[in-house]
């Protein structure tokens, strides 16, 4: 929820002009560069300490995820959280089935 207050409060501040533009870019940047070195940071010291992948094709397949995962996932998993917040707040309380895909109904075997 702070999440989309502090987005609000930028993208508000941007359009009334209290805001530098120039600022705003920078500190966009910023944040996604800092963000980034810290997941390709957290994979990489993973596979340091455990060696969990024995081809470096995952590796560097995981790393390139990272430049993914704070845009567009992080803004899809806000808006799946708000949904569920939503739906709570309307009284839905009980988990609902899941049709479950497997590699099976993926034609793997």
């Amino acid at each position: 929820m702070m999440e989309i207050v502090g987005i609000a409060t930028i993208i508000l501040a941007a359009y009334l002009g209290v805001l530098s533009r120039q600022f705003f870019v920078q500190f966009l940047m910023f944040g996604y560069a800092f963000a980034t070195v810290i997941s390709i940071g957290s994979v990489l010291l993973e596979e340091i300490t455990y060696k969990r992948y024995n081809d470096w094709k995952d590796v560097v397949r995981l790393v390139s995820y990272c430049f993914l995962e704070h845009f567009p996932y992080r803004q899809l998993h806000m808006i799946w959280r708000l949904q569920g917040l939503w739906q709570y707040l309307r009284g839905d309380h009980v988990w609902k089935p899941l049709k479950r895909k497997g590699l099976a109904s993926a034609g793997w075997q």
